[in-house]
């Protein structure tokens, strides 16, 4: 009985050792890869991290390299535009705080420049709806003498020429049209020497409104004596010897008062100057005037921007067509509206049938 049990006890350790070695050797398989797995994927995720660390360093340095390359460019243009003013002027350099104040003045005075040219591209309009309230005289259809051979003449005036911007429009128009220009103020103190650019141009003549509220500097008024007409038609005569036909500025008030128009246009005739009649007045006594002293008058037909829409432009010119085929000749005015300037330039398809002349030719 003895032996058979230390058999049993010989067997039995061996089975469980060789379960143990089994299990044991499986642990640290598993383990094994399980760590080797874990190293794996901690690796990647190392370098993904440098990968991105090193992107971010060389876009910071991108970054840095550019800014330094623009701060650089920038300086260079600043030094090369101060020594080209130090060039054109010949002159001490000028301290930042005096170039900021001219600046200033600068964009003041184009502000002042845009209002200005909106003012007055709306006067005439102004004041011939005042007018229109304030006087009690119907508008009159000018009746005109058929003494015309060949094709019917338009004539369109552009009123309230000033800068220099507004003429290189107005030469984009490829037919012949009148610049009229005001005489020169602090605001517009160029109109002498834009006038020379071309062949023909007209004095645009400031004179009283009903109820214009931005009236231009030396604007003759219905309180004026007859020496001040004559003295400021002479200042202007001498400013522009070239031009010898005037257009009235607003002068809803002037041109109806028959003693300042006797003045007005007889002074003018003796210097063999011209009064077109703009007519922002039906009460105008341009025509009783002339009449007396045996003088043609000329006189607007149409405005062409009331409304400074392109639709309502094209409207007024066909009208103004119209007008010449039937009387022989027609005279429309027009003032430097961007929307006005630009369908002029578009308007040829619209002038078929007339001929497209400067004020001097009716």
């Amino acid at each position: 009985m003895a032996r058979k049990k230390r058999k049993t006890t010989k067997k039995l350790p061996k089975k469980r050792e060789k379960k143990t070695r089994i299990k044991n050797k499986l642990f640290f398989i598993s383990t094994f890869l399980i760590l080797l797995f874990l190293g794996f994927g901690y690796y990647n995720i190392a370098l993904k991290t440098k990968d991105n660390l090193v992107t971010k360093k060389s876009d910071f340095k991108n970054q840095k390299s550019t800014k330094a390359l623009m701060d650089k460019m920038e300086k260079m243009l600043k030094e090369e535009g101060s020594r080209l003013k130090k060039e054109k002027n010949k002159e001490v350099p000028v301290k930042k705080l005096t170039l900021k104040k001219t600046v200033d003045k600068n964009i003041t005075k184009t502000k002042i420049e845009k209002k200005e040219t909106k003012q007055n591209n709306l006067s005439e309009i102004h004041d011939y709806e005042k007018s229109q309230k304030y006087t009690k005289v119907k508008e009159k259809v000018i009746k005109k003498a058929k003494n015309y051979r060949g094709k019917p003449k338009l004539a369109i005036i552009i009123d309230d020429v000033s800068f220099l911007y507004q003429v290189e429009q107005i030469q984009k128009i490829p037919y012949k049209v009148t610049p009229s220009f005001f005489p020169p103020t602090k605001v517009h103190p160029n109109t002498i020497k834009l006038s020379h650019k071309f062949k023909f141009a007209m004095i645009h003549l400031p004179l009283e409104a009903v109820g214009y509220m931005h009236p231009e500097p030396q604007t003759l008024l219905v309180s004026s004596s007859k020496k001040e007409i004559q003295d400021r038609i002479d200042e202007i005569k001498r400013e522009f010897p070239q031009i010898h036909y005037y257009n009235n500025h607003t002068g809803s008030k002037f041109t109806s008062n028959l003693r300042d128009m006797r003045y007005l246009i007889s002074y003018m005739n003796s210097k063999n100057l011209h009064f077109v009649d703009s007519r922002t007045t039906a009460a105008t006594k341009a025509g009783e005037v002339c009449k007396a002293l045996h003088i043609r008058l000329l006189s607007r037909d149409v405005f062409l921007d009331n409304i400074a829409k392109r639709k309502e432009i094209i409207e007024q010119l066909k009208k103004a067509v119209k007008i010449a085929k039937k009387s022989g000749y027609a005279i429309a005015i027009g003032h430097p509206h961007k929307n006005t300037l630009k369908t002029l330039i578009e308007a040829k398809p619209y002038l078929k049938g007339v001929e497209m002349v400067y004020v001097n030719e009716l």
